[in-house]
C-alpha cells in the first residue's frame, strides 16, 4: 500500500489535537475511519506512532519525530495554498495606500509599476499624507496600509514592518542624518516642555 498525503494529513490532526474524535470532526470524517487510517500508517511504517487511552492520544518517540517533520511540511503546504488563494483574489478589486511624499517616491513608485503589470485588474488608490495622518487613515479604515519614512511605534491592533533603516533613507534622500536627528531631538525637547507646562506624563521609548 502506498502512503499518500491523506495519511500524513490525518496523522497531523490526530497528533495536534491528541484525539481521534476531534481530528475526525475537523476533517469531517468519523472516528472509525480515522482509526483505520492510523492503523494502516503504523503498519506501513513498521512502528508504533500513537498510544491510545481513555484520556486521549499520546505520541510515542517515533510519533513525535514524525510529527515534527509532518507539521513543518503541512505548514509549508498551507502557506502555499494561502498564497495561491491570495493571487486569485488579486485578480480584481482595489487597494488604498496612504504614503508620505518621500515614501511615495523612494519606495512605492518603483514597485507599483511592476505590481500593476502583474495585477492589471487591481485598481490602486494613493493618498498623500503625513505620518500621523497615514497612521490614522489605516486605523480608521480609509487605507489598507501606509508607507512612511518617519520612525514610529505602531500600537495594537496595527502592526509595523521596517523596510529601510532611518540611515538608509537619509543617505538616499541626501539629508544629513545628524541634521534629521537634530530636528527630531529639537521636536522632542519642545514636546517635553509642553508636557511639563501642561502637567502631562510623557513616555518616549
Amino acid at each position: 500500500m502506498e502512503i499518500t498525503y491523506d495519511y500524513y494529513r490525518i496523522f497531523y490532526y490526530v497528533a495536534m489535537y491528541k484525539s481521534f474524535s476531534k481530528a475526525a470532526k475537523v476533517l469531517m470524517s468519523n472516528q472509525p475511519n480515522i482509526t483505520h487510517f492510523m492503523n494502516n500508517l503504523e503498519n506501513q511504517l513498521g512502528c508504533k506512532l500513537l498510544v491510545r487511552s481513555n484520556r486521549g492520544v499520546t505520541l510515542t518517540a517515533e510519533g513525535e519525530k514524525l510529527y515534527q517533520h509532518v507539521s513543518v511540511a503541512y505548514q509549508h503546504l498551507h502557506a502555499a495554498e494561502a498564497e495561491l488563494a491570495m493571487e486569485r483574489s488579486m485578480e480584481s478589486g482595489s487597494i488604498t495606500i496612504s504614503a508620505s511624499e518621500i515614501a511615495l517616491h523612494l519606495l512605492l513608485l518603483p514597485i507599483l509599476g511592476r505590481f500593476h503589470k502583474q495585477y492589471p485588474g487591481v485598481r490602486l488608490r494613493l493618498l498623500n499624507h503625513s505620518t500621523p495622518e497615514a497612521v490614522e487613515s489605516v486605523k480608521n479604515g480609509l487605507a489598507d496600509f501606509a508607507v512612511v519614512t518617519t520612525p514610529l511605534q505602531a500600537k495594537k491592533p496595527l502592526k509595523s514592518t521596517s523596510l529601510m533603516s532611518f540611515k538608509e533613507i537619509a543617505d538616499i534622500t541626501g539629508v544629513s542624518i545628524n541634521t534629521a536627528l537634530g530636528r527630531m531631538r529639537y521636536a522632542l525637547l519642545n514636546l517635553r516642555k509642553m508636557a511639563v507646562k501642561k502637567e502631562l506624563h510623557l513616555a518616549i521609548s
